[in-house]
């Protein structure tokens, strides 16, 4: 009879113990992410919605909700019956970052920092200019590929973000931002997009559905580090898209001591990829360089970049003066010595030019995003 109870008592214990863990482990829950579909597409989500026994035409006014009004809570979805809503309540879910932070520069570029359901932390950057309004979203919580100059790969490599989250970044950034605008989108923040390929394939799908509303493809430009595969991968699959690669070093040698991503891909296995990339119409692959004191801003660093950005594919060069970093082991050039570099690559025939830093004083500029509130790092 002791036995008995014992094997009572441990069985109400699991029990327990296995419901609580339901409850808060948002991977046991068996329901589906309106963004996270397949593909979704406004068919697959019409599909998804006859399933559940609704008239397709309700699929259109769900996303309405989701892209326009950036809604992520059915109980608030007015238009669409109470059964319906409650139904959806149970069977799915929409992704809602939470902002956690928002520090506005003097240069009125605003950067935004969420918090995701595992508490990692992300980071964008709205940047506006006269003519547009230009959004920078990261791909991953922090980033692996190591490269010295950068911040987010000092502050380490979490996890891959899915669709939904990368997503969510420009339904967020829009309700966050002056005017609610985002006429330009750069996957240039926190991560290396073609490190995390599916999931950013499938969110650039997303945001350029046009029932969703949110960034024309020919207004997207994607940044790697230089990932082949994905480079060519992505040529395939969205050839609408502008690329941009980060060189920062015209010679393996060099390159390999500042970016470990070299030691895989060589700039001659990049420059065979390049060629592949089909460019669209009137457009040129950007070659992003960040200008490092006494480091790659050499008279024959100028001849060897300029080299390289000759072989085959229609480039333009973007100088980037380095932006300071906590921890970071490098100084930026005197501007003489910048505009020295960048006239020997003119005088060779290259569109150059030097990208001013915006958001330099809050952490926002190219290189400085990271898991941070505040300065202060989550890690």
């Amino acid at each position: 009879m002791v036995k008995y109870l014992n094997i009572k008592v441990k069985l109400s214990i699991d029990y327990s113990t296995f419901r609580i863990y339901c409850n808060n482990n948002p991977n046991s829950r068996k329901v589906v992410n309106i963004i996270d579909l397949k593909q979704s597409t406004l068919a697959e989500t019409e599909h998804f919605v006859s399933k559940a026994g609704e008239n397709p035409y309700r699929a259109r006014q769900i996303r309405q909700w989701i892209f326009h009004r950036g809604v992520c809570d059915f109980g608030s979805m007015t238009d669409l019956s109470k059964s319906l809503r409650d139904r959806l309540a149970h069977i799915a879910s929409v992704t809602c970052l939470k902002q956690i932070g928002k520090t506005e520069s003097a240069d009125g570029t605003i950067k935004l920092a969420f918090e995701l359901s595992d508490s990692a932390i992300i980071e964008s950057v709205w940047i506006p200019e006269e003519k547009r309004k230009t959004l920078c979203i990261s791909t991953q919580a922090g980033c692996k590929m190591g490269c010295r100059f950068c911040l987010t790969g000092k502050s380490g490599f979490i996890r891959n973000l899915s669709a939904a989250e990368i997503v969510d970044q420009v339904i967020c950034a829009r309700k966050s931002v002056p005017g609610g605008r985002v006429t330009n989108l750069v996957l240039m923040g926190m991560g290396e997009p073609l490190d995390n390929y599916e999931n950013t394939f499938k969110a650039l799908k997303v945001i350029t559905e046009p029932d969703a509303g949110l960034v024309g493809a020919r207004k997207i430009t994607l940044s790697t580090a230089g990932v082949v595969p994905g480079i060519m991968k992505i040529a395939d699959d969205f050839p609408r898209v502008k690329l941009a690669v980060s060189i920062n070093a015209p010679n393996d040698d060099l390159r390999n001591e500042l970016m470990p991503i070299n030691r895989k891909y060589p700039l001659a296995r990049l420059q065979n990829a390049l060629k592949t990339f089909p460019a669209p119409k009137g457009k040129r692959i950007t070659l992003e360089y960040v200008m490092l004191k006494g480091v790659n801003d050499s008279e024959n660093n100028a001849i060897e970049l300029s080299e390289f950005a000759a072989k085959d594919f229609p480039a333009k060069i973007n100088l980037i003066p380095f932006n300071p970093c906590p921890g970071a082991p490098f100084d930026r050039p005197d501007r003489p010595e910048i505009e020295k570099f960048r006239d020997i690559l003119v005088n060779r025939g290259h569109n150059v030019f030097i990208r001013e830093s915006r958001g330099n004083d809050i952490l926002a500029a190219c290189g400085q995003l990271s898991r941070s509130i505040g300065g202060r790092d989550t890690a």
